[in-house]
């Protein structure tokens, strides 16, 4: 039997669900979540090997508007239009429950113009409506996708026959036969070819960066709308010890105001993000974590190169 290996890049507005679909494809967290948008700040690689076949996910950071905003957001935009040159498929994930945006319109149609790989419009988050809302919001979000291909083919003639199905993929990242059946959907669309990854990984990303960004992921979790955005996390120590691992971490912040935010009043908050980390921590190596957080006040380091590279592990290609 000849095998199979592929690229598939998970694309798509800010909390569109694409983590969490990453996490579940995978079938191991790989990719941090949060209900805030943009928490994605680097390209990830999953890997789900079976059979014959090795899927190789993208997971992107959302595409947004990047004009004026901190190098940080254009490195991530970056980041994210430089997955679609990897890919052997496409997918476009809208969100059910939000419906479809102004800012679809324009990354689903540029997403034709500067691919020429199928692409898969998926529905995703359709756990989270009503059934009898369901039908409704698909129609809408295939209505417009229809609009925008149709004004496409007129000046790109065939441009519509690359996406891969007419209506839109419905999947609910949370439910695992779906998510099952999209597997084996995408898997059926890989070119052959040998496997680029071992068969036992799970990403090509270090431990040590996936376990800085579980502790990131808390910083999301417990901190206000805006300062998560301008934080970042250093992992300073990483030792395995023969009953459990030690991690010294520091958490980097733009301003002197934000690290008394991030401490809390006499440490609470510091203590709530490093017990939840912990505990996600040990659940993720599964074993004792003895977990060191430290804060660090570094003016200006979402717009610097060089710190981005250090603080935000961003590749300096895309910075």
């Amino acid at each position: 039997m000849k095998k199979k290996c592929g690229y598939v890049a998970l694309m798509g507005r800010p909390n569109a669900g694409k983590s969490t679909l990453l996490n579940s494809l995978v079938g191991e967290k790989v990719a941090v979540v949060s209900a805030k948008p943009q928490t994605t700040r680097n390209k990830i690689i999953g890997l789900y090997t079976e059979n014959d076949t090795q899927l190789i996910f993208l997971d992107t950071p959302g595409m947004h508007k990047a004009q004026g905003l901190p190098r940080l957001n254009k490195a991530m935009n970056k980041a994210a239009w430089n997955s679609i040159g990897d890919a052997d498929v496409i997918c476009y994930l809208c969100d059910a429950s939000n419906g479809w945006t102004d800012e679809d319109t324009i990354y689903f149609g540029e997403l034709f113009l500067k691919s020429d790989k199928p692409i898969v419009l998926i529905a995703s988050k359709i756990d989270s409506l009503k059934k009898e809302y369901i039908d409704r919001k698909v129609e809408s979000i295939a209505a417009a996708a229809h609009e925008i291909l149709e004004k496409l083919e007129l000046e790109h003639p065939g441009v519509k026959s690359r996406l891969v199905k007419s209506e839109p993929y419905r999947l609910s990242a949370k439910r695992p036969d779906e998510v099952t059946v999209f597997r084996q959907f995408l898997t059926d669309k890989m070119p052959e070819g040998d496997w680029l990854f071992p068969e036992d990984d799970l990403t090509d990303k270090p431990q040590q960066f996936l376990c800085g960004e579980i502790i990131r992921e808390q910083l999301f979790r417990q901190l206000g709308q805006e300062l998560p955005y301008q934080c970042a996390v250093r992992v300073d120590e990483f030792t395995h010890e023969p009953k459990h691992t030690t991690i010294r971490a520091t958490l980097v912040v733009q301003k002197e105001n934000h690290k008394g935010m991030v401490i809390g009043r006499a440490g609470s908050r510091l203590k709530s993000i490093g017990t939840d980390a912990r505990l996600a921590l040990e659940k993720h190596l599964d074993r004792k974590v003895f977990l060191e957080l430290f804060v660090k006040v570094h003016e200006g380091w979402i717009d610097d190169k060089a710190l981005l590279a250090e603080y935000a592990s961003m590749n300096e290609e895309e910075l």
